[in-house]
């Protein structure tokens, strides 16, 4: 059931909008304040024109560990950060509590901001579930949960809160968020918890926005999607003052062995 006072989507004409967005490719951010901006925009619009509730974020945790690296080898590797999950949420914690003031559920707040608070569930994964509760009522509150691993723990979790808070039975959806979740696809689980972690999570959880970035071939590339907008690669630039070059697009995210594939066209 869509709120009443979110902006309505024009049925039939924002439907092929969507479409045709789709094909279109994400911008690169500018830079960390950049990149909450637009996650915020890509979690609004598919929430009020996609009504998609139940969303997956993933965001880069710092520019810094993007730092010029003099690699020089073929396969695929993705920059990551050097510490543990508890050392992520310290960074990943605040930045994920501004991307929840920036999404908007409802127009009539009286210009006040969402209360975030945290709760922290494993200290030793670094997870923690975020609830930001909105001037204009709970029916616009969000949650969202972060860091969560391959754990059977976290399915559950997940399921508890589904049925506490986003998809109570009578209740109209609210917004809940899985913000740089452990797993990739259902090989993450191994054998014994794919099909589960399938039907639960990766059938249900459309990515929304999302930020990658790898060395390739010894250079730098990012790969980012907001929705409605199509997965895109850029070329990261050699210099500061040159900016970086979308090489292709993706309806789906592109794996590994594509990205190469640009890189030698």
């Amino acid at each position: 059931m869509r709120r009443r006072d979110l902006p309505a989507a024009s049925s039939i004409m924002t439907t092929f909008a969507v479409a045709a967005m789709a094909l279109s490719p994400t911008p690169l951010p500018s830079g960390p304040d950049a990149m909450v901006r637009q996650a915020a925009s890509a979690v609004t619009l598919a929430l009020t024109e996609g009504e998609v509730h139940r969303q997956t974020v993933r965001m880069p945790l710092s520019d810094a560990m993007y730092a010029e690296k003099e690699e020089g080898f073929v396969a695929d590797r993705a920059l990551g950060w050097q510490g543990g999950p508890t050392e992520t949420l310290r960074y990943l914690s605040p930045m994920a509590g501004r991307l929840l003031q920036e999404v908007r559920t409802a127009e009539n707040t009286g210009g006040l901001p969402a209360k975030i608070t945290e709760q922290v569930l494993l200290d030793f994964d670094g997870s923690s579930l975020l609830t930001a509760e909105s001037p204009a009522g709970p029916l616009y509150d969000v949650q969202a949960l972060l860091q969560a691993n391959t754990d059977d723990y976290y399915l559950k979790t997940v399921k508890a809160i589904e049925e506490q808070f986003s998809d109570t039975p009578g209740k109209s959806p609210r917004l809940f968020l899985l913000v740089n979740p452990a797993w990739r696809d259902r090989g993450s689980w191994g054998m014994l918890g794919g099909k589960k972690a399938q039907e639960l999570v990766l059938n249900r959880y459309e990515t929304t926005f999302a930020m990658d970035q790898f060395i390739v071939r010894g250079q730098q590339v990012s790969l980012v999607k907001s929705w409605p907008l199509a997965w895109t690669v850029y070329l990261n630039a050699a210099n500061g003052d040159a900016a970086s070059e979308p090489i292709g697009t993706f309806a789906e995210r592109p794996k590994y062995e594509e990205i190469d594939i640009l890189l030698r066209s």
